[in-house]
């Protein structure tokens, strides 16, 4: 990851940049890949209070993102190496100033152990308070549900969200040119043929099905939409940005 941005103000004094990043995680079984993604948010503009000498964001309502980070783990790669290359990511995005992180994962084959083991890393059940740590079932349904689990140490939020919504997210940010790749990423082309390999089948009761075709992976597409799905969900509590110059 790069350096954490910043604001500056007339005169050349610096303050954090506020930033607010979505980590998709995509868990595979024995034969599926694992992979990971990062999408970034810039604040729209902020705002500078010059009689508190502060500085706060303002989001957009249709923001761009960048795509900085893309990873996969080889396959057979153990729950436990996972979560702690994914913890090490986490702990360096929330000890910047100014952040705000929030990690999604993709629990739908995997169940509660493996969501367990991930939140055994301090540094990812540290988001727990802050609504930061979500579970996300992907159903063939078509509305999205929200619940909350309890936990050693915390609990965390669940989502069961339809995959239509997961995918038709990443597709809508990519042909609006909403999501912005990084060129040096060494997954970009992979995630372009996963994309291209995405269809779309209707079963005899007429509902849609979306997944790769035959022998084809999706590892990838799911742990980009998993982070920018999550972009447009706002957590319920609130994020406070003040920076004193």
């Amino acid at each position: 990851m790069s350096a954490a941005p910043t604001y500056e103000f007339p005169g050349g004094v610096r303050v954090p940049l506020p930033m607010r990043y979505r980590l998709g995680l995509d868990l595979g079984k024995v034969s599926d890949y694992s992979a990971l993604a990062i999408v970034e948010e810039r604040p729209e503009r902020c705002v500078e209070n010059f009689g508190q000498a502060t500085v706060a964001p303002v989001w957009g309502e249709d923001p761009d993102y960048a795509l900085p980070w893309l990873t996969r783990w080889p396959l057979m790669t153990a729950y436990g190496d996972i979560a702690a290359a994914v913890a090490g990511l986490v702990a360096d995005l929330a000890g910047r100033p100014a952040t705000e992180v929030r990690l999604l994962v993709d629990a739908t084959g995997v169940g509660v152990a493996v969501v367990e083991i991930l939140l055994a890393q301090p540094a990812i059940r540290a988001l727990t308070p802050r609504d930061g740590f979500c579970a996300v079932t992907i159903t063939a349904g078509d509305a999205t549900t929200t619940g909350y689990e309890t936990a050693q140490g915390g609990g965390y939020r669940t989502y069961h969200v339809p995959k239509k919504e997961l995918v038709g997210a990443a597709q809508m940010a990519l042909q609006r040119r909403k999501l912005h790749v990084a060129e040096q990423l060494a997954e970009a082309a992979t995630l372009t043929a996963e994309l291209r390999n995405f269809e779309v089948r209707l079963t005899q009761a007429a509902h849609a099905v979306y997944n790769a075709r035959e022998g084809q992976h999706d590892d990838l597409v799911l742990a980009v939409a998993l982070a920018l799905w999550g972009a447009r969900q706002r957590p319920s509590v609130s994020w406070q940005f003040n920076y004193r110059r």
